[in-house]
């Protein structure tokens, strides 16, 4: 009869796939299917198990419809007010967000089969009630139908829709969740028939019971953009400022990316103490590794996912670097959402890395700087014109920029071994004459600018002694030539920045290789099938 118990009957599913442990709860209802045959719970894959009173339990139509939410935090680009998508096709085309969403029901009791209704008194006045209908269980999705339940009588089935991207509410802004409302609403094609008794619909015939609800799309991951030196002299330029034009390039291909990071050097101890010695001071690269340990992560969550993109400027590739292998052991976990109270998390995961102009084998200028701390204010201001302007821009990072040392660290770190990487690695000199002369070439600084584009590319290394003299010390600077010319950015050489597989940009300056048009071009280029690195679909 159609008015029946509810029935639990298990049904093998075969070759379910096995997962690790993992912080979500395990699934709880009655059907033979957790939502693991589909995947773990993630940013791109969002289920409700038991968040809600309609699951897990029979419902007939006179009991309304049923209603689940399933809640989305993973941030995706620009929406209207209501949450949908801006610029779909633009997303789609980009890879930036897949054409289309899967939804995933396990339901009970679907009787969609024609049947003999010559038994069935619905209105209970003693008469057979006729013209009665198959169950038609509707399914919408944000109060748009998107399909009907199918199914067998006392049996569960997994139901799946496949819906437009542009159905699916996503947050506005990152940090926000997007609600998702499912609406099932019971026997519809009865809802109007007439019963004998002279009533209008059947509500106690066809039922029905949800396990879970599965939203599962793909998306790119965002961009998260680490800086380089912010020397001391300039306390208070921001991240923001500095990759504003590169945002810009990324903002043009739809990428969604973050410039929040603001790292912060240790104080100078006074006085700074002449070299290297093992200080905190001199160990800027490990203080920014711990703060990148805090900040990375936070953004993650921030944006609702546990996969990221990093690109990274000047010394910031070495201090992403050192993150990076710190966590190839042991990941930490990011908090996606939550299920039945209980945070789902999964491990971060970082996808690609470019380098914008990073010294990954050093810059002859740290030398500089490190050489003048062993001179007195007097013998400084007798110094070479180098030493006294690398000394004006003292800084913590110094150590770990001298070419020894940056060569090894690099040696001694490691990248996670499924991450892909690419470089910049720019040529100041536009026109090919071995000098700094046009304003894009110098920044607006001719002279200065051309006196290090040659002081880099012609110095290996450099060293400063000091011998005490009766009335003045006598001070010694000896450089060690280049050979041949190494051609840079006025402070990084190619030779030092290409650690990983280049992209042909070149003709840059240090101060503007985060330009709109290189930003376009390494997006455009991580945006095709091919490219050296990949943010698309996840």
């Amino acid at each position: 009869m159609l008015h029946r118990q509810f029935v639990f009957v298990l049904i093998l599913f075969m070759q379910m796939p096995v997962f690790a442990d993992s912080s979500f709860p395990p699934h709880q209802g009655d059907s033979p299917w957790s939502f693991t045959i589909i995947a773990e719970p993630s940013d791109t894959f969002v289920v409700n198990d038991t968040d809600s009173a309609y699951l897990d339990r029979e419902q007939f139509s006179q009991d309304g419809s049923i209603y689940i939410y399933v809640s989305i935090r993973r941030y995706v680009g620009k929406t209207d007010a209501n949450g949908y998508l801006l610029n779909v096709t633009d997303l789609v085309a980009n890879g930036i967000v897949s054409e289309t969403a899967n939804i995933i029901i396990p339901a009970f009791d679907i009787d969609d089969e024609p049947f003999i209704n010559d038994f069935y008194d619905c209105d209970g006045d003693g008469k057979i009630d006729e013209g009665l209908q198959p169950e038609v269980d509707e399914v919408f999705l944000n109060d748009e139908k998107i399909g009907i339940l199918t199914g067998d009588s006392s049996r569960w089935q997994l139901n799946r829709f496949t819906v437009d991207i542009s159905k699916i509410k996503f947050p506005s802004v990152p940090g926000e969740t997007a609600i998702n409302r499912f609406r099932i609403d019971i026997d519809t094609a009865n809802r109007d028939v007439v019963l004998s008794s002279g009533a209008v619909g059947c509500g106690t015939g066809w039922s029905t019971a949800i396990d879970w609800i599965g939203v599962k799309y793909e998306a790119s991951s965002p961009v998260i953009l680490v800086h380089g030196i912010r020397p001391a002299i300039l306390p208070l330029t921001l991240a923001e400022d500095i990759f504003a034009d590169f945002r810009t390039g990324l903002d043009n291909r739809y990428v969604v990316s973050d410039a929040s990071i603001n790292l912060n050097d240790l104080v100078a101890p006074d006085p700074i103490p002449a070299g290297c010695p093992n200080i905190p001071y001199n160990n800027s690269i490990q203080n920014n590794i711990s703060q990148l340990s805090v900040l990375i992560p936070s953004l993650a969550a921030l944006y609702g996912t546990d996969s990221i993109h990093l690109v990274t400027h000047s010394k910031g590739g070495l201090d992403t670097r050192g993150f990076l292998s710190s966590i190839v052991n042991s990941s930490p976990e990011i908090p996606l959402g939550f299920m039945n109270g209980v945070p789902v998390k999964q491990d971060l995961e970082a996808l690609s890395l470019v380098t914008l102009n990073t010294p990954h084998q050093g810059s002859v200028l740290a030398q500089y700087g490190v050489e003048g701390r062993q001179l007195s204010a007097l013998n400084l201001a007798r110094a070479d014109i180098e030493v006294i302007i690398a000394s004006a821009f003292e800084g913590a990072y110094y150590c770990d920029l001298t070419p020894t040392r940056a060569r090894t660290f690099i040696a001694s770190t490691t990248l996670p071994g499924a991450i892909e990487s690419a470089s910049v690695a720019t040529d100041a000199d536009q026109n090919g004459d071995k000098e700094l002369t046009l304003d894009s070439e110098t920044q607006g600084f001719p002279a200065f600018a051309d006196r290090l584009y040659q002081l880099v590319g012609s110095t290996q290394e450099v060293f400063v002694s000091v011998i005490p003299g009766f009335f003045l010390d006598e001070i010694s600077l000896l450089e060690i030539p280049t050979a041949p010319f190494q051609e840079n950015d006025v402070i990084v050489t190619r030779n030092s920045a290409g650690l990983y597989p280049l992209y042909s940009i070149t003709g840059q300056h240090h101060l503007n290789v985060h330009s709109t048009e290189n930003a376009e071009t390494i997006a455009t280029d991580a945006q095709q099938e091919s490219g050296k690195v990949n943010w698309r679909l996840r």
